[in-house]
């Protein structure tokens, strides 16, 4: 008897998920609405982070060599609930520390907001160096921005940051004899 009623509450669990066959399809339709545009998403910034410390690694380098911290402007979206962590992990990873009037290499990132949108998350990240020319009141140096996605791929879990394409910058050089 005992098995009988087993087996009458296994077809009709097995019938009631073949009926609701259907609506899983549209439930997984739901499931991939976009979420709203900006909204944070602490793994995709992780994401970025890594993106960014790779694409930074010469400077990462030439930090570790150097016991002295660096002057960096750090520019991030203000309204990032991300935006102290990012910024604690960048200041870290780069060893940064606030410009001052004396500096005379000040390296300047910024990030911006991140937008996600269907199956990707985008974001701008600018670099640059400007370098004090000697005996001079000009600046020269370089800089790059970089527009950087990460696709979410299989869906709910976000891939590596790459780029799709960079524009890169040089100014000036520094006069000859401080002129």
């Amino acid at each position: 008897m005992l098995v009988g009623i087993r087996a009458s509450r296994t077809l009709i669990v097995a019938l009631s998920l073949i009926a609701a066959g259907l609506r899983p399809m549209e439930a997984q339709a739901a499931q991939r609405t976009t979420p709203p545009e900006n909204s944070s998403d602490s793994t995709a910034w992780q994401r970025v982070l890594v993106y960014v410390v790779g694409a930074l690694s010469t400077q990462i380098v030439q930090a570790a060599a150097d016991t002295a911290s660096q002057a960096w402007h750090l520019r991030l979206p203000s309204d990032e609930p991300q935006r102290r962590l990012l910024e604690m992990q960048l200041k870290t990873i780069l060893r940064a520390r606030p410009v001052t009037d004396s500096d005379a290499v000040i390296y300047t990132l910024d990030i911006g907001p991140i937008s996600i949108h269907n199956d990707t998350a985008r974001v701008t990240v600018s670099f640059d160096v400007t370098r004090r020319c000697p005996g001079s009141t000009r600046t020269t140096g370089f800089g790059n921005v970089d527009n950087v996605f990460i696709p979410r791929a299989p869906p709910g879990f976000w891939g590596a940051a790459r780029s799709s394409g960079v524009l890169h910058g040089d100014r000036a050089g520094c006069p000859r004899n401080g002129r």
